[in-house]
């Protein structure tokens, strides 16, 4: 998913470095362990880790 989105967006990140819609999308890009949140938040990171964890061994 990252390349993906590196790719159809690279155009864009380089025109807009410092944009706000720029910086968002670099850090939806990166998934990362959530620092706070509500509980939907951490439950769909557990989700989005087994999903990544399926798809890794195949």
């Amino acid at each position: 998913m990252k390349n993906l989105i590196k790719r159809a967006f690279s155009k864009f990140f380089k025109e807009n470095p410092s944009s706000l819609s720029t910086k968002a999308l670099k850090r939806a890009s990166k998934m990362e362990k959530p620092r706070a949140g509500t509980p939907h938040d951490w439950e769909d990171y557990e989700k989005y880790l087994k999903e990544f964890e399926k798809n890794g061994n195949k």
